[in-house]
């Protein structure tokens, strides 16, 4: 991986859009599993920054740009209640269903938009949506 920016700034810039979003991720109260799906996520956000396929905007919103999909570059916005009411649409268990609808309302495109994703893309896409659910 061709590194586009440092990793001490795409942790700057990780900070910079907890802070924007009013993120708790504080690992103080967190359980050890918690803790390591955090860091887990965390992780896969700071990689995509330094490789500069993700960018947090200037109002602190992700935008990704898809690198193995062929998918436009989407911007992860604050999530509103009809955003989390989007997953009240798919049954029990459909978890993964649930998880699309949000990510299509959140970045006001569709589930589509995900589904067609390579997984690589779809993970820092989920992994930036799982914060958001916190």
């Amino acid at each position: 991986m061709i590194e586009k920016i440092g990793a001490d700034v795409a942790e700057q810039e990780f900070q910079r859009f907890a802070d924007a979003m009013d993120l708790d991720i504080s690992p103080e109260p967190m359980d050890d599993e918690d803790r390591a799906g955090f860091e887990k996520q965390k992780r896969r956000i700071i990689r995509a920054m330094v490789a500069g396929a993700l960018v947090i905007d200037e109002d602190g919103q992700p935008v990704f740009t898809p690198q193995a999909s062929d998918s436009a570059p989407v911007t992860f916005h604050e999530p509103d209640g009809a955003a989390l009411m989007s997953m009240d649409k798919r049954k029990k268990g459909e978890d993964m269903g649930k998880m699309m609808a949000i990510m299509g309302a959140i970045t006001k495109t569709n589930a589509k938009t995900f589904s067609a994703m390579k997984q690589r893309d779809l993970n820092v896409c989920i992994a930036i949506t799982t914060l958001f659910l916190g």
